[in-house]
């Protein structure tokens, strides 16, 4: 297997009164995609603030864009885009962790550095560190989140602000590939970017019923990944831990089962038909 590009072209979008426009960049960034992303981000509902929010989504055919996206002094917002590779990202999987790796260094304007990626993985999660991120009064909506995007559901809660915490707590509790195929944001103005995992001032009409909201996610069937990454923290199982979280994904088990069902109809064919 090559090696991922561990190369990452950043920008900096404003959006204003005026639209969505590239202010400071890296060679070879894409602002017509940015812009895009931008404005599907939504147009801001009257009195809602947003001091910090991160999000990821896909960008062109073969990148990521993880964001960082906060409120400017003049009422505009401010989009800070590290983009990278899908092989990267995947290698990766958590945008928040990301993102803290290249804080804001003040660019405003013009060409800036593109980054690069350190040849490392992201530190272990350790049974510590998620006994502390679930320590929480509100316990069943963040088992009930993990568990429905595991189980391929969107989750979407209504906040009038940013809910960092939330959305960075279920993203310590996925396994890496659900990771790695899930977009996330602790906040968004609009749905338009389908994130899996969302904070929203408003929440949309939902008539197809696919999504969970924070009530139904309390109340969410308790099914086998939640139990036992519940069982594996409050044990202390390292071991398990690190079991649950190399798991595949629902996507990858219906794709293994496909494959394992057309193979046994092919060897059933060869059997009849041209074995003696």
């Amino acid at each position: 297997m090559s090696a991922p590009d561990l190369r990452i072209a950043q920008a900096v979008v404003v959006a204003d009164a005026r639209g969505a426009r590239v202010v400071a960049r890296s060679d070879g960034f894409d602002d017509a995609e940015a812009e895009r992303i931008v404005v599907l981000f939504g147009s801001r509902p009257a009195g809602v603030a947003c001091p910090l929010a991160h999000f990821a989504c896909p960008f062109g055919r073969s990148s990521v864009a993880v964001v960082r996206v906060a409120d400017r002094p003049d009422g505009g917002l401010g989009f800070r885009f590290l983009v990278l590779a899908c092989d990267l990202y995947r290698h990766l999987g958590d945008p928040f962790a990301i993102a803290d790796r290249y804080p804001p260094d003040g660019s405003e304007t013009g060409p800036i550095p593109g980054l690069t990626w350190p040849r490392e993985v992201l530190p272990r999660r350790t049974v510590e560190g998620l006994q502390r991120v679930m320590n929480t009064p509100d316990l069943a909506l963040l088992l009930g989140g993990a568990q429905a995007l595991v189980d391929g559901g969107r989750v979407l809660v209504e906040r009038p602000t940013p809910d960092e915490t939330l959305l960075r707590a279920i993203w310590q509790l996925l396994p890496n590939r659900d990771r790695a195929e899930r977009w996330p944001a602790s906040f968004a103005f609009a749905d338009d970017l389908g994130f899996h995992a969302a904070a929203l001032p408003i929440l949309p009409p939902d008539p197809t019923r696919t999504r969970h909201t924070e009530e139904g996610l309390r109340d969410y069937p308790q099914a086998s990944y939640e139990l036992s990454l519940q069982i594996a923290v409050e044990a202390g199982d390292q071991r398990e831990l690190d079991r649950l979280f190399a798991r595949r994904t629902s996507n990858e088990t219906l794709r293994l089962g496909l494959a394992i069902i057309g193979g046994a109809v092919l060897l059933a064919v060869v059997a009849k038909f041209l074995l003696p």
